[in-house]
């Protein structure tokens, strides 16, 4: 027999008086200790319970922010942050798997019994009163503890798994603006250079009346008017799609307003890349990638499955205490005596099952190959993307000065002279239909050049696994 202080019985069982709580009557001493076991349970789940989730959850704010109508990268990358439901699925998923790490640490819930004796075989037999027990499961030495390690892997991999995705986010969002950038800009080249071929048009026409030109010039200006009202036309179009893929990483209709003329890319800011040599850059990618680290974390995952697979050949045991009432024995009981029992128990499995088991031991190292060559796959795809990165965002660099420090500048001064030239009758009309269609390609060219640096800049961001220091995007 046993007992507990009266003060706590009285306190959990409200409804039993403290004084009778007393080593005399094992049944409610029984009670007060399973009653402080589901305390001592809800106390230790309370501590363990994570901080409520912020009111600031990402993707929650969907179709309720407005966008500033001049809102530039930086502002459409917090936007696309606080409205992507993409991102904000991946925190969702990370929260629940750091929920179900206190979970997979838990001991199972104890087991009450209660037994009464519904029918005797012999009616002279005495009644030997009801049985009343409580239990506990304990997993193998160890089981628990590598529950909880591999849940707590799950988590942490699904914590750089949101990270990944926040960093993503940012190229998409980076690549959409910039390519819907490019095309507002192309489009207004387009039409400049439209017209200004209404302009040559009207001089070749002119030209022609006066004698000094060939209808010759006059049809090549009409040619060439129809096709940079093509150019211009197909450019203005395609800013339709272009802004509903850049509103969808922003997690918006895909009718929402945009920005009506966003800055010419080459006029955007584009933090400039330190001097390192690939290696480096390789070294600090491979350390620092979240979605490598996903995949590591992936790989410990499994490697505790297979340590806890390796645990299904060991038994769980059970311990537990059963009181068992004698009907027969009240009156004995006033005098002191007494024929009442308390009984402890140990129970254990038995692991006979050995297939079983030696299959999931098979399985488990199965899923730790497949994790370890999926992490090396995805080192690889790292090496290989910030390779790509790294050369496009150089490339991107060196194009931007080619076009925009010579060729942009070449290209209008020949335009200016050709004009001049044919003016005068010291020129062909194609020298002027070529100097404008140089200039108009390497207008063009510049402002590609200038988007795919800005795209490639966030790749690198997003391989690297954070932006870089001064990166104002």
């Amino acid at each position: 027999m046993f007992s507990l202080p009266a003060t706590i019985c009285g306190r959990l069982i409200p409804a039993l008086p403290a004084s009778r709580c007393v080593a005399s009557v094992p049944l409610r001493a029984l009670a007060c200790a399973l009653a402080a076991l589901a305390l001592a349970a809800g106390a230790e789940a309370a501590q363990r319970a994570p901080d409520p989730v912020s009111t600031a959850v990402p993707g929650t704010a969907l179709q309720t922010e407005a966008l500033p109508a001049d809102a530039a990268l930086g502002e459409l990358v917090g936007f696309a942050m606080r409205n992507n439901p993409e991102v904000g699925a991946a925190y969702h998923r990370w929260r629940a798997a750091a929920d179900r790490v206190p979970q997979a640490g838990a001991l199972p819930e104890p087991q009450f019994g209660l037994g009464i004796v519904l029918d005797q075989v012999d009616d002279d037999a005495r009644y030997m009163g009801e049985r009343y027990s409580i239990s506990q499961m304990f997993p193998w030495f160890g089981k628990l503890g590598l529950r909880e390690d591999m849940a707590a892997r799950e988590a942490s991999a699904a914590a750089r798994a949101y990270e990944s995705a926040r960093l993503g986010l940012l190229e998409r969002v980076a690549g959409a603006w910039f390519e819907y950038a490019w095309l507002h800009q192309a489009a207004d080249k387009a039409r400049e250079n439209l017209q200004l071929m209404q302009r040559l048009e009207s001089v070749a026409r002119a030209r022609y009346r006066a004698g000094a030109a060939s209808q010759a010039d006059v049809t090549r200006a009409q040619v060439e008017l129809g096709r940079l009202d093509n150019q211009w036309r197909s450019l203005r179009d395609q800013l339709e799609p272009a802004g509903a893929s850049l509103n969808a990483v922003l997690g918006r209709s895909a009718h929402a307003p945009l920005p009506a003329s966003p800055p010419a890319p080459s006029r955007q800011a584009v933090a400039p890349l330190p001097q390192k040599d690939d290696q480096a850059w390789l070294e600090r990618a491979l350390r620092d990638s979240p979605a490598l680290a996903e995949a590591r974390h992936q790989v410990e995952r499994e490697r505790h499955s297979v340590a806890l697979a390796r645990k299904a050949y060991y038994p769980d045991i059970t311990l537990g205490l059963e009181y068992a009432r004698d009907a027969s024995a009240r009156m004995a009981r006033m005098d002191g005596g007494g024929a009442d029992m308390l009984v402890g128990m140990v129970s254990v499995s038995i692991p006979i099952r050995r297939k079983s088991y030696d299959a999931g031991v098979g399985e488990a190292e199965a899923r730790l190959a497949a994790a370890d060559r999926r992490a090396a796959s995805r080192g690889q795809d790292i090496e290989a993307g910030l390779k790509r990165a790294l050369f496009d965002y150089r490339d991107g660099e060196r194009r931007m000065q080619l076009y925009g420090g010579t060729l942009v500048p070449k290209a209008r001064q020949s335009l200016a002279v050709t004009e001049t030239a044919y003016g005068t009758g010291e020129a062909d009309f194609s020298d002027l239909v070529d100097a404008q269609r140089a200039l108009l390609e390497f207008q063009l060219a510049h402002e590609r050049a200038a988007a795919d640096r800005g795209h490639a800049r966030a790749r690198i961001d997003a391989l690297l696994g954070a932006p870089l220091p001064g990166d104002d995007s």
